[in-house]
């Protein structure tokens, strides 16, 4: 794998904070210029003090890597989740990234190079209650840059999706839940003491308090090997994060498997009859 040694410069969104911050300053470490994309300019003006903020960017930059990492988290039930609040949660996690992608890919299409790396989740992986919404955006936005990746490889334009497990970063303290059941822990009274409650409950208290000693992923480990994986070339689609996500992925490919075994039966028996028409064209076809 080609090993990139020139300049490169890299756009970070939601880089004020959590993995963003120090995919920025791993970048910084390597020797590359960044572009850190922030929402709230004082906010990163106060974490990252050594930075330069601009409260608007006029100037047009050649964009050689984009890092998609702003987003955050929608904790609530299906049926007490407005529509407004998943349009919401789509905007940021799937349109947000999305946008970002069309803005930044003919200028790499002319120079044929550049990579686009997604902060994805490892929720993407695991069935939990009260993450609907959540897991919908990111599974969603995989989806494109699954698509994305086999559009641009012959234009020399890489795509990597990360996906973290739980790291030390403050990324709980952004999380959402349904307004309308502010007052009652964030669900109706017709999921009290159901799995609802079990798993939206805690989320709501997580948010509260700090857990992150608690948490083993170390955001500036991942950081490393983000960037090292852009710099030195990768030959994968996918890098999961974290001992938790390698167990989530390892859970759901063993519910695929079963499945799968399950079904096939069933599966293979639901398709027609081929017509002897048909049957001896092909086999003229083939002679």
């Amino acid at each position: 794998m080609a090993t990139e040694t020139t300049v490169s410069t890299w756009l970070v969104t939601g880089a004020s904070s959590g993995i963003g911050q120090s995919i920025s300053i791993a970048a910084l470490d390597a020797g590359h210029k960044v572009i850190g994309a922030t929402r709230d300019v004082s906010k990163a003006e106060t974490a990252n003090p050594d930075f330069a903020a601009k409260a608007a960017v006029r100037e047009e930059y050649d964009i050689d890597v984009l890092v998609n990492n702003a987003g955050y988290a929608f904790i609530g039930g299906v049926e007490d989740t407005s529509e407004e609040e998943v349009q919401d949660q789509l905007n940021v996690n799937f349109f947000g990234p999305l946008r970002a992608v069309r803005a930044i890919l003919p200028a790499m299409r002319a120079k044929r190079r550049g990579h686009i790396v997604l902060i994805s989740s490892g929720i993407v992986y695991m069935s939990v209650p009260g993450r609907g919404a959540y897991k919908a955006s990111k599974s969603a936005i995989e989806a494109i840059h699954d698509s994305l990746r086999l559009e641009v490889e012959e234009l020399g334009i890489k795509v990597l999706i990360v996906e973290p497990g739980a790291f030390r970063t403050p990324w709980t303290t952004n999380m959402k839940s349904p307004v309308a059941y502010e007052s009652t822990n964030g669900l109706s009274e017709g999921y009290k003491g159901t799995a609802v409650e079990l798993w939206v409950d805690p989320a709501r208290v997580v948010k509260i308090v700090t857990l992150t000693n608690l948490v083993k992923g170390d955001p500036n480990k991942a950081a490393r090997e983000i960037v090292k994986a852009v710099i030195e070339g990768h030959d994968y689609l996918r890098m999961v994060l974290g001992h938790d996500c390698v167990e989530s992925v390892e859970r759901k490919l063993g519910e695929i498997r079963q499945d799968l075994e399950a079904t096939k039966a069933i599966a293979m028996s639901t398709d027609g009859d081929i017509p002897e028409s048909v049957k001896g064209t092909t086999q003229n076809a083939g002679s």
